[in-house]
């Protein structure tokens, strides 16, 4: 049983029934998904509530605006929206997803390394080697997986063989803590990996990581990356890695809800995929990307994890 839906079921009553969830389709997505830099105004973590209970970087104005209120508020929606994130998965909440959709990854085993520090995070970004669409007919149903030659650039499939979404890894990052919460408690990190199609559509999917064995695909990202926010992608010579190692082996089970993106400026239409299977890493590379975040003049703390949102009558659902 996934190592989530083991921590969940322990705190879920027998008598409680799931409820049935009836899917919604895919929701339009922010149009600055693709850009890992961020423009002014500067923010930083954390996004702490202001007095009267608001987002305080929906309070930040742009010092080089001349548009009225609230134009001028270009982070606003990290405020106002009702669909943000992370949130907490709680377990009585759940609503288990039923039908044949599966989330399919078909990342490559070997890629030039590529990171970029913003000024407030170490950004993998994936390369944009074009591909060929592939078709439907070319991949075998396992009964549990789409089984499709593997394409270039890195690609989410969400769906059945007979139709099924495309989605193109735009990059991956890290948080410490976790961002998203289960029944109020946090995990040493979470990685996110952000897709997103040619029409505007993004998911993120997330990745907990427990503490336990060291990952030698993480450390990669620990070793190599930039020691200040100069927004400039560095190719590290001679070194590939292998994005499939941060996943989990199973990648079949999730929490999935309608969310937000993390970072101001909060654009909401993100369908979120929380994988209920986790990874490890070891207490000594936790404790190392804490000191590159501190070590980052633009951050200067050790975590940049945003705090929990409410979910204002959002399903949240269970793949099992």
């Amino acid at each position: 049983m996934p190592y989530l839906l083991i921590y969940l079921t322990k705190l879920i009553p027998m008598n409680n029934k799931i409820k049935v969830f009836s899917w919604l389709g895919a929701i339009a997505v922010p149009t600055l998904i693709a850009a890992s830099v961020l423009a002014a105004p500067a923010w930083n973590y954390p996004d702490a509530p202001a007095p009267l209970g608001v987002s305080s970087w929906s309070q930040i104005a742009d010092p080089t605006s001349t548009a009225p209120v609230p134009l001028n508020y270009p982070y606003s929606e990290c405020g106002v929206g009702e669909h943000q994130s992370p949130i907490n998965v709680n377990s009585y909440d759940l609503v288990q997803r039923t039908g044949s959709d599966i989330i399919n990854f078909y990342y490559n085993t070997a890629e030039p390394l590529q990171l970029l520090n913003n000024g407030h995070n170490i950004i993998v970004e994936a390369p944009a080697t074009p591909t060929t669409p592939i078709p439907v007919n070319t991949c075998l149903n396992s009964g549990i997986n789409l089984l499709c030659p593997i394409p270039t650039p890195d690609k989410l499939y969400f769906g059945t063989v007979q139709s099924y979404d495309e989605y193109t890894l735009v990059q991956y990052h890290i948080h410490v803590p976790s961002e998203h919460t289960y029944n109020g408690a946090s995990f040493p990190m979470e990685i996110h990996f952000v897709h997103a199609t040619p029409d505007g559509r993004e998911v993120v999917v997330g990745v907990i990581v427990q503490t336990g064995v060291y990952n030698a695909e993480l450390q990669k990202i620990l070793d190599n990356a930039p020691p200040t926010g100069t927004n400039v992608i560095n190719t590290i010579p001679g070194v590939t890695i292998n994005p499939n190692g941060l996943l989990p082996s199973n990648k079949s089970s999730y929490v999935t809800y309608a969310g937000s993106l993390t970072t101001p400026p909060c654009s909401e239409g993100v369908n979120w995929f929380i994988l209920t299977n986790f990874i490890q890493a070891s207490s000594v590379q936790i404790a190392q990307f804490q000191s590159i975040l501190q070590n980052t003049p633009t951050i200067n703390r050790p975590t940049n994890a945003r705090n929990i949102n409410n979910l204002y009558g959002r399903s949240v659902n269970l793949k099992p």
